[in-house]
């Protein structure tokens, strides 16, 4: 089966990096299956998509966090369709120092960004390498390569995703199964109008940031060309290689220069 045939389902669908992959794949001609909690946002975009496009596009209401729920959907939803790529993309952020955030909110980051996609694969892989082909791809971040302060669990889930990403990707390649990674940097979505913050905050920081369509292309390509990792854009392809080959410099110039968090 080649890549470019088939299903894509994409979790965290409804909005940000989701929505743009979706709308980027429907442009290509890919029928979708739809993944988000929000069942309004998730039947307005596959009514747009449907029209825009002429595909089918199917709508799955479900939280990442229940596992027991979710993996027996997303088999029975995926059970009579060739599957072209599964998109790994729902979660969450917590902003903060770790030493002052909530258990609460960490778990509910860890059971959004870990579980969440943990259950997911779970669910999928199994279906790729029964039919021998396609693609899983886990959205990750140029913060799971090389961490931040201030985001100690945001970046431990996105650290993770690469280890299991790497595992997986030896395990599935007898059968022709493509496992990918793409690493965003900073992108401008509602992702953070939407993360906890352990501390408030009196001010809003002016850091660069990426259309969600830049990472959306990334998406697509690391699956037709079957690319093992994407790192988006070239300031994150930077920040990426100074952690790697100088993670002296890069600690020094991190503690230097990233704000410490507002205090309470």
């Amino acid at each position: 089966m080649k890549s470019q045939d088939g299903l894509v389902v994409i979790t965290g669908a409804s909005e940000g990096i989701g929505r743009a992959t979706a709308a980027r794949f429907a442009a290509e001609g890919h029928d979708l299956l739809l993944v988000a909690r929000s069942g309004d946002r998730l039947a307005s975009l596959a009514d747009d998509l449907r029209s825009a496009h002429g595909i089918v596009c199917g709508v799955l209401v479900a939280d990442v966090r229940d596992a027991a729920a979710l993996r027996p959907a997303l088999t029975a939803a995926l059970q009579r369709r060739p599957i072209a790529a599964a998109v790994v993309n729902a979660g969450i952020g917590l902003y903060g120092p770790f030493a002052r955030s909530a258990w609460t909110d960490i778990e509910n980051l860890l059971r959004t960004n870990f579980d969440g996609a943990f259950a997911t694969a779970s669910a999928v892989l199994p279906l790729l390498l029964a039919q021998r082909g396609g693609s899983l791809v886990f959205i990750s971040s140029i913060i799971g390569k090389r961490a931040l302060p201030y985001n100690a669990a945001y970046c431990a889930t996105k650290q993770g995703l690469l280890g299991l990403a790497d595992a997986l990707r030896l395990e599935a390649r007898p059968y022709g199964v493509h496992v990918g990674v793409v690493c965003p940097a900073r992108t401008d979505t509602p992702f953070f109008d939407r993360m906890t913050y352990a501390v408030p905050q009196t001010t809003r920081r002016n850091v660069p940031t990426n259309p969600p369509e830049m990472v959306a292309a990334a998406v697509l390509r690391c699956v037709r060309r079957r690319r093992r990792e994407i790192v988006v854009s070239t300031a994150g392809k930077l920040f990426a290689f100074v952690g790697w080959h100088f993670p002296r410099l890069s600690d020094y110039l991190l503690y230097r220069n990233v704000p410490r968090p507002d205090k309470p």
